[in-house]
């Protein structure tokens, strides 16, 4: 999104394809994205992710393979045309761009068009390719990451199309993705076009609400104010929105609160987490019940130190919490000296080059560790999909003698992850399945997550196993690099890195920690 200065009269935005994914994953923050170019409100800096920067980075090179096998699909000269890379906020670079789209896509000897560029007084895009069918019209291809194709993608290949009919060229019925996966998504564009252009008017009906002529002397848009009729929807999750709700100590500071819920309270004039845990009535439409939880859950958070409230100064403070439900913990397994608590840590992004004609595989659990009733804790590592597929081999070998040891054994784990991974594992290898099925038919995993859930209020905004260590932990409390997951596969890439270049003592320091 860019905002271009008019003459007295107001300036404009320009927005992108990508813009229609903003838009829809959080109309307030990208409102808000408005309001900052406008210097109405300071912009809000995105906290880094260093995942996200590497799926990125796969991205480019998963589009760059591509791009190579169109080179070597339409060898000779002028086949494959290949634009540089061009910044939106480049005038002069967007407008030469253009200028070599359009000629590309009127040369009959071109077949491919990389990162062809498209712009308009309110739009500027980048398709990553358009690929001439053999009837002579393009087809517009994006390629993604993902394995799945997402209504977002989707649209912006829809945005593509909107222009090449905007400019009157000749275009395929169809769209394609080419996924991270090797396969390709395609889609008829009469499904997408009507969903596009309701996307495109509402992005257009955002952009007029923040009456652009009034520059920085506007109003930004206030947390909470829906706009009325338009009804403006705030993730509630993204940067932009959590600086929101703390700031104003919203009800969505309460965990597991959920949108509907929120609504009916704020309805009620319950509006923030201290008028949530003064609160004596439920609001109509929430049972007492489901008031009680929430009510408790609010009062917890504000009287714990790790509450996720106000500033923490202290990351390993130990938060408060209730038994609220003893018959939940009634209900888990008479303990055995067999018992086993099972983590897996994963890369979802880790791939190998397939055998050809081969699907890419994408996904790795490259560590399976527990810890015993002794609290030893033991560890098998998996750095390729061959010894991943050993490593579920060794471990249900294990459990199979230790089951034989003590019958009455159980593995707890902590939410579905190991169980759904395990099933997966074994399907992807076509070894163990009917084994790692006998273990979940017969009750030997223990998901620890609803039992703590339903029993437990604790005073933190996170249920995760991670926010919940310093509860059962105490001064062993994990001080380390690696405290929650994506630092965890963030370092196991990083100690992949140094193995592959020889320096084995530096990944195995990581791999220790």
């Amino acid at each position: 999104m860019r905002y271009i200065e008019g003459d007295g009269d107001g300036g404009r935005i320009v927005w992108s394809a990508s813009d229609l994914k903003a838009a829809a994953e959080c109309e307030f923050a990208w409102l808000r994205q408005i309001d900052a170019k406008l210097g109405r409100v300071s912009a809000v800096e995105e906290p880094q992710d260093l995942t996200l920067e590497r799926a990125g980075r796969l991205g480019t090179q998963h589009e760059l393979r591509q791009l190579e096998a169109y080179r070597a699909q339409f060898p000779g000269p002028g086949r494959v045309v290949e634009l540089p890379e061009t910044r939106s906020s480049d005038a002069e670079g967007i407008a030469a761009a253009v200028a070599a789209t359009n000629a590309a896509l009127a040369d009959p000897v071109v077949d491919v068009i990389y990162q062809a560029v498209f712009s308009t007084d309110e739009f500027v895009g980048f398709a990553d390719f358009l690929v001439r069918d053999e009837s002579g019209a393009w087809v517009v291809q994006d390629t993604k990451l993902a394995r799945h194709a997402r209504v977002t993608a989707l649209m912006q290949l829809a945005a593509y199309v909107d222009q090449l009919d905007r400019l009157g060229v000749p275009r395929s019925a169809r769209v394609e993705l080419l996924l991270g996966d090797g396969t390709t998504s395609t889609h008829a564009v009469r499904d997408l076009m009507p969903v596009f252009r309701l996307r495109r008017d509402r992005l257009r009906a955002l952009i007029a609400d923040r009456d652009l002529a009034t520059g920085a002397r506007g109003s930004a848009i206030a947390w909470g104010d829906d706009r009325g009729a338009l009804r403006v929807v705030a993730c509630g999750r993204c940067a932009t929105c959590d600086a929101e709700v703390v700031a104003h100590r919203d009800l969505l500071l309460v965990a597991g609160m959920r949108p509907v819920q929120r609504e009916r309270l704020r309805a009620d004039g319950i509006r923030s987490i201290d008028d949530l845990a003064a609160a004596r009535e439920a609001p109509e439409r929430m049972s007492g019940e489901t008031f009680a939880g929430l009510r408790t859950q609010a009062r917890l958070q504000l009287e714990s130190p790790a509450g996720g409230v106000g500033a923490i100064s202290d990351p390993h403070a130990i938060p408060t919490y209730e038994v609220v439900f003893p018959k939940a913990i009634g209900a888990l397994p008479r303990p055995d000296r067999g018992d086993i608590f099972f983590d897996f840590e994963g890369d979802p992004l880790y791939t190998e080059t397939p055998p050809p004609g081969a699907t890419p595989q994408w996904g790795i659990d490259y560590l399976f560790g527990w810890v015993d009733d002794r609290e030893e804790y033991t560890a098998i590592w998996a750095h390729s999909f061959a010894e991943e597929r050993a490593a579920l081999e060794t471990f249900l070998d294990i459990v199979k003698l230790r089951r034989a040891a003590h019958p009455g054994m159980h593995i707890y784990h902590y939410a579905p992850y190991e169980t759904t991974h395990l099933l997966a594992m074994a399907a992807r290898y076509g070894v163990r399945e009917a084994e790692v099925d006998a273990l979940l038919r017969e009750g030997v995993f223990v998901d620890l997550y609803p039992i703590v859930r339903r029993a437990l209020r604790v005073g933190s905004r996170s249920y995760s196993i991670k926010k919940l260590e310093p509860l059962y932990m105490g001064d062993e409390v994990r001080t380390s690099d690696v405290q929650k997951g994506d630092d965890s596969i963030v370092r196991y890439v990083e100690a992949r890195a140094l193995a592959e270049d020889g320096q084995a003592d530096g990944a195995r320091e990581i791999l220790d920690d």
